[in-house]
């Protein structure tokens, strides 16, 4: 059994706009205040639209199920697999959230989200906050980093070591014929 279509296409527009918005930021990094400036409304807009597709995503995998694991997997590794779902969502969430209220804490200029919402407006300024978020968003945001790599590595366990049909329920072309 697969993921149905909406979840394959939630899962790798989601897996691409990560790395991507992780690349980003790491490059924001060494960045001039002026060249900041200038990337911070486009990072903040990407997080915003990946906070929402999370949040769709939440609510697909709610109403559509995902396929059952097969019965090669322990209930140990089920339940690691259950788990590690949950923290991926809860990173979904969190980072961009955190994100956006770092954004929202700057106090020497504003961002606004997709050239309309001011984020800035929405929590008293100070560099307690910024720094505050800034830690916790890179902290979250590295969480999330090694959760991709450790799934990736999940996947190619299952895919050449195992040879089982985990690596095909999110992406159907790699089917085996029995």
């Amino acid at each position: 059994m697969t993921y149905d279509p909406v979840a394959c296409l939630l899962h790798w527009l989601m897996a691409v706009l990560l790395i991507v918005m992780f690349l980003f930021g790491m490059q924001m990094e060494e960045l001039t205040l002026a060249e900041r400036r200038e990337a911070l409304p486009m990072h903040a807009s990407m997080g915003l639209l990946l906070l929402l597709l999370a949040g769709f995503r939440a609510l697909w995998r709610r109403r559509h199920l995902p396929p059952p694991y097969p019965d090669s997997m322990s209930q140990s590794q089920q339940k690691w697999a259950k788990g590690l779902v949950h923290a991926f969502y809860l990173l979904m969430i969190l980072v961009p959230i955190v994100g956006l209220l770092h954004a929202a804490s700057y106090m020497d200029f504003e961002i606004h989200a997709f050239g309309v919402w001011n984020l800035t407006a929405l929590l008293p300024s100070g560099k307690t906050f910024t720094g505050v978020f800034h830690v916790l968003h890179g902290t979250c945001a590295w969480l999330l980093i090694i959760l991709v790599i450790g799934h990736v590595g999940a996947t190619l366990k299952h895919a050449f070591m195992d040879k089982d049909e985990i690596p095909a329920r999110m992406l159907p072309v790699l089917k085996r014929p029995r």
